[in-house]
């Protein structure tokens, strides 16, 4: 059935005016910069202890930042990283753990809201609908940028109707698609169905998570996408952009090389 999946959803729009933000290599995205001055609240998904991207995000717009992450300080997510004898990675956690911390206070200097939830797409102890944090911090109404980076839990999300009505203020979705090489085809109908609002204008593959082959042509494990709502690109053209983009894209692991992407052509 794989065979059969159009890769060409995967090709990106062309848009003007983008920009990346945050770190040079693992934890910067390229965003629409014309339509940022719209952006009342960015809406973060997955911290891991990285806030550079928000700290930017904040210094070019003085949009409130909520930052949603229930893994970073939770004993149960060290317990189980021991169990499962990730004892280096574990290792490396509490360290950032305790850095995170000594500057956690100065969070509020960015307007950014640190927030011990997650996102899921059934409400439970740790993690909530995209829905219920919209109207807990009275977000319904706001242009939202969201960013959503949860480690493969985003097909559960992605598979509820509920997140897609949620979908209308907001004017940027910027994302990672993980274990791709086993979800391709959902990607593709996710991509697919969010073009009823949102079209793909960027596209990069993250080269910590490798490659795999599908018809013969190479496709990142983890690939990170950006959207931008419809609204902001009346006339689709196909970008004719090699990616990665020269400029814009670097590779996430400055150790290896990054990922050519040829794959939707």
């Amino acid at each position: 059935m794989r065979t059969s999946i159009d890769l060409k959803a995967f090709h990106p729009y062309k848009a003007e005016g983008l920009k990346r933000i945050g770190n040079t290599n693992d934890g910067g995205y390229v965003v629409h910069f014309p339509s940022l001055q719209y952006v009342e609240c960015l809406i973060n998904y997955g911290v891991g202890y990285n806030v550079e991207f928000e700290k930017e995000f904040n210094k070019l717009t003085n949009a409130e930042v909520y930052a949603f992450d229930p893994t970073m300080k939770k004993l149960k997510f060290f317990v189980e990283k021991i169990k499962n004898g990730e004892y280096i990675n574990t290792l490396k956690q509490v360290i950032k753990l305790l850095i995170w911390v000594s500057k956690e206070n100065s969070l509020k200097n960015h307007k950014i809201h640190f927030i011990e939830e997650g996102l899921s797409a059934e409400n439970n102890e740790l993690f909530k609908s995209f829905d219920y944090h919209l109207s807990r911090y009275d977000l319904h109404n706001k242009k939202i940028f969201l960013k959503i980076d949860i480690e493969g839990a985003e097909y559960d999300v992605l598979s509820q109707n509920s997140f897609y009505d949620n979908l209308h203020n907001v004017i940027q979705l910027t994302m990672e698609f993980h274990y791709a090489g086993e979800n391709i085809e959902k990607i593709s109908e996710i991509i697919n169905k969010l073009s009823n609002t949102h079209s793909l204008i960027h596209i990069h593959g993250n080269n910590n998570g490798g490659t795999f082959l599908l018809n013969g042509k190479q496709i990142p494990e983890v690939i990170e996408a950006a959207f931008l709502h419809n609204s902001f690109l009346p006339d689709k053209t196909l970008s004719a952009s090699n990616y990665p983009v020269e400029g814009l894209d670097y590779p996430c692991n400055k150790k290896k090389e990054d990922i050519e992407l040829t794959f939707f052509k």
